[in-house]
């Protein structure tokens, strides 16, 4: 899975993560205003755009984070299960043995 990067200003992704992710969903979904450059803007006027493509980013990034966690307990549970069966044949290889 490949991250689609949007194109955004360098200055205003040093504001987004200044304010966080969670601070520019409430400034879209809010009438709040943030600190660009020193200017109060709200985010529903001209940063509408880049807002978006900023969470949409930060949305991508978290999902792509999440299944490479799935998939690594995933395999660390296939590991550990073919261990124990793996060692579970041993033993009993060993009690019918003797």
């Amino acid at each position: 899975m490949e991250l689609e990067t949007p194109r955004l200003i360098p200055n205003c992704v040093k504001t987004f993560e200044r304010y966080g992710t969670v601070g520019m969903q409430i400034a879209l979904g809010d009438t709040n205003h943030f600190v660009h450059q020193g200017k109060p803007v709200k985010a529903q006027d001209e940063m509408l755009e880049p807002v978006l493509s900023w969470l949409t980013e930060q949305y991508d990034k978290t999902d792509l984070k999440e299944t490479w966690l799935m998939t690594m307990e995933i395999a660390i549970t296939l590991f550990v299960g073919g261990e124990l069966v793996i060692e579970l044949c041993r033993i009993f290889h060993q009690s019918c043995g003797n």
